[in-house]
Protein backbone atom coordinates (compact mmCIF):
# COMPACT_ATOMS: atom_id res chain seq x y z
CA UNK A 1 0.00 0.00 0.00
CA UNK A 2 1.15 3.46 -0.80
CA UNK A 3 2.28 6.11 1.75
CA UNK A 4 -0.38 8.59 1.29
CA UNK A 5 0.76 11.27 4.23
CA UNK A 6 4.64 10.71 1.90
CA UNK A 7 2.51 10.90 -1.17
CA UNK A 8 0.78 13.86 -0.29
CA UNK A 9 3.91 15.72 1.09
CA UNK A 10 5.46 14.88 -1.84
CA UNK A 11 2.08 16.20 -3.96
CA UNK A 12 2.68 20.07 -1.74
CA UNK A 13 6.47 20.05 -2.84
CA UNK A 14 5.60 19.70 -6.38
CA UNK A 15 2.99 22.25 -6.30
CA UNK A 16 5.44 24.94 -4.82
CA UNK A 17 8.23 23.97 -7.31
CA UNK A 18 6.31 23.73 -10.54
CA UNK A 19 4.36 27.02 -9.11
CA UNK A 20 8.07 28.97 -8.39
CA UNK A 21 9.30 27.67 -11.82
CA UNK A 22 6.41 28.90 -13.44
CA UNK A 23 6.63 32.16 -11.99
CA UNK A 24 10.11 32.68 -12.63
CA UNK A 25 9.95 32.46 -15.79
CA UNK A 26 7.22 34.32 -16.26
CA UNK A 27 8.90 37.52 -14.46
CA UNK A 28 11.26 39.07 -16.75
CA UNK A 29 10.81 41.97 -19.50
CA UNK A 30 9.02 40.82 -22.60
CA UNK A 31 7.26 37.32 -21.32
CA UNK A 32 4.35 37.01 -23.41
CA UNK A 33 1.06 37.05 -21.99
CA UNK A 34 0.50 33.41 -21.62
CA UNK A 35 2.78 33.29 -19.61
CA UNK A 36 2.55 35.55 -17.50
CA UNK A 37 -1.67 33.91 -17.21
CA UNK A 38 0.00 30.57 -16.44
CA UNK A 39 2.05 31.63 -13.82
CA UNK A 40 -0.86 33.59 -12.33
CA UNK A 41 -3.51 30.77 -12.51
CA UNK A 42 -0.67 28.45 -11.33
CA UNK A 43 -0.05 30.77 -7.96
CA UNK A 44 -3.73 30.97 -7.53
CA UNK A 45 -4.71 27.27 -7.51
CA UNK A 46 -1.47 26.71 -5.14
CA UNK A 47 -3.08 29.03 -3.02
CA UNK A 48 -6.66 27.13 -3.56
CA UNK A 49 -5.06 23.80 -2.46
CA UNK A 50 -3.59 25.31 0.75
CA UNK A 51 -7.51 26.93 1.65
CA UNK A 52 -9.14 23.99 0.86
CA UNK A 53 -6.85 21.16 2.83
CA UNK A 54 -6.77 23.63 6.20
CA UNK A 55 -8.12 22.12 9.44
CA UNK A 56 -10.35 23.07 11.52
CA UNK A 57 -11.34 25.94 9.60
CA UNK A 58 -15.28 27.01 8.51
CA UNK A 59 -16.67 25.28 6.08
CA UNK A 60 -16.74 28.47 3.90
CA UNK A 61 -13.12 28.90 3.47
CA UNK A 62 -12.10 25.28 2.80
CA UNK A 63 -15.08 23.50 1.24
CA UNK A 64 -16.21 27.24 -0.84
CA UNK A 65 -13.51 29.36 -1.37
CA UNK A 66 -10.75 26.44 -1.45
CA UNK A 67 -12.57 25.35 -4.46
CA UNK A 68 -13.70 28.89 -6.08
CA UNK A 69 -9.98 29.83 -5.87
CA UNK A 70 -8.38 26.51 -7.38
CA UNK A 71 -11.43 27.14 -10.36
CA UNK A 72 -10.83 30.38 -10.73
CA UNK A 73 -6.79 29.82 -11.15
CA UNK A 74 -7.62 26.84 -13.85
CA UNK A 75 -9.89 29.42 -15.69
CA UNK A 76 -6.46 31.77 -15.63
CA UNK A 77 -4.45 29.23 -17.15
CA UNK A 78 -7.16 27.77 -19.72
CA UNK A 79 -7.29 32.01 -20.74
CA UNK A 80 -3.28 31.81 -21.32
CA UNK A 81 -3.65 28.49 -23.15
CA UNK A 82 -6.51 30.40 -25.54
CA UNK A 83 -3.85 33.23 -25.50
CA UNK A 84 -1.40 30.87 -27.16
CA UNK A 85 -3.81 28.79 -29.41
CA UNK A 86 -4.42 32.54 -30.88
CA UNK A 87 -8.12 32.02 -29.97
CA UNK A 88 -10.49 35.08 -28.51
CA UNK A 89 -9.95 34.60 -24.55
CA UNK A 90 -13.11 36.10 -22.40
CA UNK A 91 -13.40 36.75 -19.00
CA UNK A 92 -16.79 35.42 -19.18
CA UNK A 93 -14.79 32.06 -19.24
CA UNK A 94 -12.98 32.16 -16.23
CA UNK A 95 -16.38 33.61 -14.18
CA UNK A 96 -18.11 31.22 -15.09
CA UNK A 97 -15.80 28.35 -14.24
CA UNK A 98 -15.22 29.88 -10.80
CA UNK A 99 -19.16 30.70 -10.18
CA UNK A 100 -19.85 27.16 -10.89
CA UNK A 101 -17.12 26.24 -8.62
CA UNK A 102 -18.52 28.20 -5.97
CA UNK A 103 -21.90 27.65 -6.50
CA UNK A 104 -22.19 23.73 -6.04
CA UNK A 105 -20.54 23.07 -3.25
CA UNK A 106 -22.59 25.45 -1.27
CA UNK A 107 -25.15 23.49 -2.16
CA UNK A 108 -23.70 20.12 -0.87
CA UNK A 109 -22.43 22.42 2.39
CA UNK A 110 -25.35 24.08 3.39
CA UNK A 111 -28.27 23.40 1.39
CA UNK A 112 -28.27 19.28 1.42
CA UNK A 113 -24.75 18.58 3.58
CA UNK A 114 -23.07 15.93 1.96
CA UNK A 115 -19.00 15.85 2.32
CA UNK A 116 -19.68 12.42 0.09
CA UNK A 117 -21.06 14.50 -2.73
CA UNK A 118 -19.01 17.30 -2.69
CA UNK A 119 -15.73 15.23 -2.89
CA UNK A 120 -17.36 13.88 -6.09
CA UNK A 121 -18.23 16.91 -7.79
CA UNK A 122 -14.64 17.81 -6.90
CA UNK A 123 -12.81 15.40 -8.39
CA UNK A 124 -15.24 15.57 -11.54
CA UNK A 125 -15.56 19.31 -12.32
CA UNK A 126 -11.83 19.60 -11.88
CA UNK A 127 -11.27 16.66 -14.34
CA UNK A 128 -13.66 18.44 -16.69
CA UNK A 129 -11.13 21.68 -17.03
CA UNK A 130 -8.05 19.74 -17.16
CA UNK A 131 -9.58 18.06 -20.14
CA UNK A 132 -10.83 21.33 -21.57
CA UNK A 133 -7.12 22.91 -21.33
CA UNK A 134 -6.22 19.66 -23.19
CA UNK A 135 -8.71 19.84 -25.60
CA UNK A 136 -8.10 23.48 -26.20
CA UNK A 137 -4.31 23.00 -26.88
CA UNK A 138 -5.15 19.54 -28.80
CA UNK A 139 -7.30 21.87 -31.34
CA UNK A 140 -3.94 24.12 -31.79
CA UNK A 141 -2.35 21.22 -33.16
CA UNK A 142 1.12 21.64 -34.06
CA UNK A 143 1.86 18.45 -31.53
CA UNK A 144 5.92 19.03 -31.67
CA UNK A 145 5.37 22.09 -29.00
CA UNK A 146 2.55 20.63 -27.00
CA UNK A 147 2.44 17.14 -26.73
CA UNK A 148 4.06 16.95 -23.02
CA UNK A 149 1.14 19.65 -21.59
CA UNK A 150 -1.35 17.76 -23.08
CA UNK A 151 -0.40 15.10 -21.92
CA UNK A 152 -0.07 16.35 -18.44
CA UNK A 153 -3.76 18.07 -18.17
CA UNK A 154 -5.19 14.47 -19.30
CA UNK A 155 -2.90 12.11 -16.78
CA UNK A 156 -4.00 15.06 -13.93
CA UNK A 157 -8.13 14.77 -15.23
CA UNK A 158 -7.78 11.25 -15.22
CA UNK A 159 -6.54 11.14 -12.08
CA UNK A 160 -9.39 13.47 -10.95
CA UNK A 161 -11.54 11.21 -12.38
CA UNK A 162 -10.43 8.25 -10.86
CA UNK A 163 -10.85 10.35 -7.36
CA UNK A 164 -14.54 11.33 -8.02
CA UNK A 165 -15.50 7.56 -9.37
CA UNK A 166 -13.56 6.64 -6.65
CA UNK A 167 -15.63 8.36 -3.93
CA UNK A 168 -18.99 7.12 -5.71
CA UNK A 169 -18.65 3.78 -4.38
CA UNK A 170 -17.64 4.01 -1.05
CA UNK A 171 -20.35 5.35 1.16
CA UNK A 172 -18.36 6.52 3.56
CA UNK A 173 -15.33 9.34 3.20
CA UNK A 174 -13.62 8.43 5.99
CA UNK A 175 -12.63 4.51 3.90
CA UNK A 176 -11.32 6.56 0.79
CA UNK A 177 -7.87 7.82 2.20
CA UNK A 178 -7.18 3.92 2.70
CA UNK A 179 -7.86 2.64 -0.88
CA UNK A 180 -5.37 1.89 -3.87
CA UNK A 181 -7.27 4.52 -6.20
CA UNK A 182 -6.65 7.46 -4.24
CA UNK A 183 -2.78 6.08 -3.49
CA UNK A 184 -2.38 5.45 -7.51
CA UNK A 185 -4.25 9.05 -8.10
CA UNK A 186 -1.94 10.62 -5.70
CA UNK A 187 1.57 9.33 -7.03
CA UNK A 188 -0.21 10.44 -11.02
CA UNK A 189 -1.03 14.26 -9.66
CA UNK A 190 2.33 15.53 -9.07
CA UNK A 191 3.48 13.70 -11.95
CA UNK A 192 1.03 15.49 -14.01
CA UNK A 193 2.13 18.80 -12.29
CA UNK A 194 5.76 17.90 -13.06
CA UNK A 195 4.49 17.47 -17.39
CA UNK A 196 1.97 20.75 -17.59
CA UNK A 197 4.55 22.87 -16.07
CA UNK A 198 7.27 21.61 -18.28
CA UNK A 199 5.41 21.62 -20.79
CA UNK A 200 3.95 25.09 -21.14
CA UNK A 201 7.59 26.30 -20.71
CA UNK A 202 8.65 24.32 -23.29
CA UNK A 203 6.04 25.61 -25.52
CA UNK A 204 7.40 29.08 -25.43
CA UNK A 205 10.49 27.97 -26.19
CA UNK A 206 9.23 26.35 -29.21
CA UNK A 207 7.70 29.30 -30.19
CA UNK A 208 10.52 31.54 -30.01
CA UNK A 209 12.77 29.30 -31.60
CA UNK A 210 10.37 29.35 -34.51
CA UNK A 211 10.36 33.05 -34.43
CA UNK A 212 14.13 33.43 -34.34
CA UNK A 213 13.97 30.68 -37.30
CA UNK A 214 11.55 32.83 -38.92
CA UNK A 215 13.78 35.75 -38.55
CA UNK A 216 16.89 34.26 -39.86
CA UNK A 217 15.24 32.79 -43.35
CA UNK A 218 12.78 35.86 -43.52
CA UNK A 219 13.35 39.20 -45.32
CA UNK A 220 12.54 41.72 -42.56
CA UNK A 221 10.91 44.87 -45.10
CA UNK A 222 8.86 42.31 -48.06
CA UNK A 223 7.98 39.18 -45.78
CA UNK A 224 9.77 36.91 -48.63
CA UNK A 225 13.24 34.18 -48.30
CA UNK A 226 16.04 35.66 -47.78
CA UNK A 227 19.19 34.86 -49.61
CA UNK A 228 19.81 32.30 -46.66
CA UNK A 229 16.01 30.95 -47.16
CA UNK A 230 16.40 30.61 -50.10
CA UNK A 231 19.48 28.45 -49.96
CA UNK A 232 17.95 26.34 -47.48
CA UNK A 233 14.45 26.01 -48.81
CA UNK A 234 15.73 26.36 -52.77
CA UNK A 235 17.59 23.46 -52.41
CA UNK A 236 14.33 21.09 -51.29
CA UNK A 237 12.53 22.23 -53.77
CA UNK A 238 15.14 21.36 -56.18
CA UNK A 239 15.45 18.14 -55.03
CA UNK A 240 11.60 17.20 -54.51
CA UNK A 241 11.10 18.18 -58.34
CA UNK A 242 14.29 16.14 -59.43
CA UNK A 243 13.07 13.50 -57.64
CA UNK A 244 9.63 13.63 -59.20
CA UNK A 245 11.40 14.13 -62.42
CA UNK A 246 9.03 17.48 -62.85
CA UNK A 247 10.79 20.69 -64.55
CA UNK A 248 11.80 23.22 -62.30
CA UNK A 249 11.39 27.22 -63.52
CA UNK A 250 13.57 30.02 -61.69
CA UNK A 251 12.06 33.58 -62.31
CA UNK A 252 14.34 36.40 -61.49
CA UNK A 253 12.92 40.05 -61.16
CA UNK A 254 14.53 43.25 -60.77
CA UNK A 255 12.76 46.90 -60.18
CA UNK A 256 13.89 49.16 -63.69
CA UNK A 257 15.60 52.50 -62.42
CA UNK A 258 15.36 51.91 -58.77
CA UNK A 259 18.04 54.06 -57.69
CA UNK A 260 16.11 57.04 -59.46
CA UNK A 261 12.62 55.93 -57.80
CA UNK A 262 14.69 56.49 -54.64
CA UNK A 263 16.89 59.50 -55.40
CA UNK A 264 13.35 60.84 -56.25
CA UNK A 265 11.08 60.27 -54.08
CA UNK A 266 13.21 58.80 -50.86
CA UNK A 267 13.71 55.46 -49.58
CA UNK A 268 10.43 55.47 -47.83
CA UNK A 269 8.72 55.33 -51.75
CA UNK A 270 11.62 52.90 -52.18
CA UNK A 271 10.40 51.00 -49.54
CA UNK A 272 6.97 50.59 -50.25
CA UNK A 273 7.68 49.92 -53.95
CA UNK A 274 9.35 46.58 -52.55
CA UNK A 275 6.98 45.70 -51.04
CA UNK A 276 4.36 46.58 -53.46
CA UNK A 277 6.14 44.01 -55.35
CA UNK A 278 6.65 41.38 -53.22
CA UNK A 279 2.67 41.64 -53.08
CA UNK A 280 1.96 41.47 -56.69
CA UNK A 281 4.59 38.54 -56.96
CA UNK A 282 3.06 36.37 -54.12
CA UNK A 283 -0.54 36.50 -55.75
CA UNK A 284 1.17 34.28 -58.27
CA UNK A 285 2.58 31.31 -55.90
CA UNK A 286 1.39 28.14 -55.45
CA UNK A 287 1.72 26.61 -51.82
CA UNK A 288 5.03 24.67 -52.90
CA UNK A 289 6.47 27.85 -55.08
CA UNK A 290 8.92 29.65 -53.48
CA UNK A 291 9.79 33.33 -53.44
CA UNK A 292 12.69 35.31 -52.33
CA UNK A 293 14.48 38.92 -52.05
CA UNK A 294 17.53 37.56 -53.28
CA UNK A 295 19.31 41.20 -52.72
CA UNK A 296 18.48 45.28 -53.30
CA UNK A 297 15.42 45.05 -55.59
CA UNK A 298 16.18 41.88 -57.37
CA UNK A 299 13.85 38.99 -56.41
CA UNK A 300 13.97 35.26 -57.21
CA UNK A 301 10.76 32.97 -58.10
CA UNK A 302 10.90 29.14 -58.09
CA UNK A 303 7.83 27.46 -60.00
CA UNK A 304 7.88 23.68 -59.07
CA UNK A 305 6.55 21.82 -62.22
CA UNK A 306 6.43 24.59 -65.16
CA UNK A 307 8.79 24.59 -67.75
CA UNK A 308 10.31 27.25 -69.53
CA UNK A 309 7.46 27.95 -71.86
CA UNK A 310 4.98 27.92 -69.16
CA UNK A 311 7.28 30.04 -66.53
CA UNK A 312 7.38 32.40 -69.57
CA UNK A 313 3.94 32.99 -69.80
CA UNK A 314 3.97 33.77 -65.70
CA UNK A 315 6.26 36.02 -66.12
CA UNK A 316 4.79 37.86 -68.58
CA UNK A 317 1.37 38.03 -66.67
CA UNK A 318 3.57 39.56 -63.63
CA UNK A 319 5.57 41.97 -65.58
CA UNK A 320 2.11 43.15 -67.47
CA UNK A 321 0.36 43.50 -64.01
CA UNK A 322 3.58 45.57 -62.51
CA UNK A 323 3.39 47.98 -65.34
CA UNK A 324 -0.19 48.42 -64.67
CA UNK A 325 -0.35 49.27 -61.05
CA UNK A 326 0.46 52.36 -59.38
CA UNK A 327 1.95 52.79 -56.16
CA UNK A 328 0.49 54.95 -53.46
CA UNK A 329 2.18 56.44 -50.34
CA UNK A 330 0.96 59.57 -48.58
CA UNK A 331 0.25 62.41 -51.93
CA UNK A 332 2.42 60.21 -54.32
CA UNK A 333 1.34 58.01 -56.49
CA UNK A 334 4.61 56.10 -58.71
CA UNK A 335 4.68 53.70 -61.11
CA UNK A 336 7.38 51.45 -62.16
CA UNK A 337 8.26 48.50 -64.52
CA UNK A 338 10.62 45.38 -63.83
CA UNK A 339 12.64 43.44 -66.42
CA UNK A 340 12.04 39.99 -66.02
CA UNK A 341 14.73 36.61 -66.91
CA UNK A 342 13.49 33.31 -67.05
CA UNK A 343 15.27 29.57 -67.17
CA UNK A 344 14.50 25.84 -66.41
CA UNK A 345 15.63 22.90 -65.26
CA UNK A 346 15.11 21.33 -68.59
CA UNK A 347 18.08 23.15 -70.34
CA UNK A 348 20.25 24.16 -67.25
CA UNK A 349 19.67 21.69 -64.86
CA UNK A 350 18.61 21.36 -60.98
CA UNK A 351 21.50 23.06 -59.37
CA UNK A 352 20.37 26.21 -57.45
CA UNK A 353 22.84 28.28 -57.82
CA UNK A 354 23.51 27.68 -62.08
CA UNK A 355 20.09 27.77 -62.11
CA UNK A 356 20.50 31.59 -60.03
CA UNK A 357 22.90 32.82 -62.34
CA UNK A 358 21.43 31.55 -65.67
CA UNK A 359 18.42 33.42 -64.58
CA UNK A 360 20.43 36.88 -63.73
CA UNK A 361 21.84 36.58 -67.33
CA UNK A 362 18.74 36.59 -68.87
CA UNK A 363 17.15 39.39 -66.17
CA UNK A 364 20.56 41.33 -67.04
CA UNK A 365 20.40 40.70 -71.07
CA UNK A 366 16.10 41.92 -70.28
CA UNK A 367 17.77 44.87 -69.21
CA UNK A 368 19.99 45.90 -72.23
CA UNK A 369 17.30 45.39 -74.54
CA UNK A 370 15.35 47.93 -73.56
CA UNK A 371 14.00 47.14 -70.00
CA UNK A 372 10.31 46.01 -68.83
CA UNK A 373 10.14 42.92 -70.93
CA UNK A 374 11.14 39.01 -70.60
CA UNK A 375 13.74 37.16 -71.80
CA UNK A 376 14.07 33.57 -71.62
CA UNK A 377 17.31 32.20 -71.08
Amino acid sequence: MLNLDTLLLVQVCITLLTTALLVASACYTGSPSEQRWWAAGNLVVSLGLAMANMYGVPDIFSAILGYGMIAFGMGLVLRGLRVYCSEVPRWREVIVVTAVALLIPAYFTFIVPSLRARLCYSGFYFALLNWQCALTLARHGGWRGIVISVAGFTVLGLALFARGMNMVFHSDPADVPGSLVMGASMLAIPLAQVCIAFGLILMVMWRYAERLRKLSTLDALTGALNRAGLEIQGKRVGLRAQRGRRSLAVIMIDVDFFKTINDTYGHPVGDEVLRHMARILRLELRPYDLLARFGGEEFVLMLDGLNRDAAIKVAERLRARIELELVEIDALSVRYTASVGVVSSDEHGYDLIRLISAGDAAMYEAKRSGRNRVIGG
